[in-house]
């Protein structure tokens, strides 16, 4: 998924798998023997994507392809971007232009705009105007390609019909000596879908900037919990509290009503009885030794 900055959040089209596609400048099957050349002639293969936008948004799109070049011992790794074009043709004349490399060495992407109701072709070809490729005749290149939603003018989700094909040419094996005509023959064939047909349906992109607004209401809410906790936990420790006030200054105070209170109540309990606790014989003088005798 690609990230694109809006200045408000970052933004992540996702994408949805095409088709594959294969690119060559290549003989069509191996020169076995000598005299088998005439079959072994070289095609020239690209990728067409047929881009129908059935919708009444003016959308832009983009397009990623993952491809890599499948090497025989000995053999140089071309350079994709050197060796391919893209050609461009929505409502002007052929645009040519190149793939966009990105952090992935395999992978490259191409974004294009397409108005409502309007239908575009996107082709991305060997670049035949370098001979070096032709006579070389080792060009492979093969992958598969996503397309994403960038931007619409609408809100709602677009509706898209893609066609992917295959279309190359046939080149005479004398193309680059022969001054006589040269016969040339042509192929195309349309290549299967992700979805198993032609219509794809893109949303808009989902902006990250809400995702991280729920996120900071949940840390909220974490927060809002933990200090609802604290606060139940200092209400069940009354009792420490009452006992740190008794070392208090104030807490003087309430000893001296607890003393009161024992002492008022054992008055009623002697009141009860009939009898104090202490008679006035039991009473010992002052410097008297006292020492506990059984009560009659």
């Amino acid at each position: 998924m690609t990230d694109i900055s809006n200045g408000i959040g970052i933004i992540r089209p996702k994408s949805t798998l095409v088709s594959t596609l294969e690119l060559l400048v290549k003989p069509i099957t191996p020169v076995a023997a000598p005299g088998t050349e005439a079959v072994a002639r070289t095609v020239v293969q690209g990728y067409f994507l047929t881009i129908a936008n059935t919708s009444s948004s003016n959308i832009a799109v983009r397009l990623q392809f993952a491809l890599t070049t499948p090497l025989k011992l000995g053999d140089s790794k071309p350079d994709i971007l050197a060796d391919t074009v893209v050609i461009q043709d929505v409502s002007v004349d052929n645009q040519f232009q190149d793939l966009t490399p990105t952090g992935d060495p395999r992978k490259f992407t191409y974004s294009l705009k397409i108005p409502a109701h309007d239908t575009a072709l996107v082709t991305l070809l060997p670049d035949v105007t370098k001979l070096d490729i032709i006579k070389a005749a080792k060009l492979e290149i093969r992958g598969y390609v996503e397309i994403s939603l960038i931007s619409s003018s609408g809100t709602t989700p677009v509706n898209l019909l893609l066609t992917p094909e295959h279309r190359g040419t046939f080149l005479p094996q004398n193309l680059l000596v022969s001054r006589s005509a040269l016969d040339f023959d042509q192929l195309a064939y349309s290549l299967p879908t992700s979805v198993g047909g032609s219509l794809f349906t893109l949303t808009a992109p989902v902006s990250k900037q809400s995702k991280e607004l729920k996120i900071e209401v949940k840390e909220f809410e974490k927060v809002q919990k933990d200090k609802d906790f604290e606060k139940i936990q200092a209400e069940k420790l009354p009792e420490t509290n009452q006992v740190e006030n008794l070392t208090s200054a104030d807490g003087s105070n309430d000893l001296q009503r607890l003393i009161g209170l024992m002492a008022q109540r054992l008055d009623q309990i002697e009141q009860a009885n009939g009898q104090a606790f202490i008679q006035p014989q039991e009473r010992p003088n002052v410097g008297q030794q006292v020492v506990n005798q059984p009560r009659n």
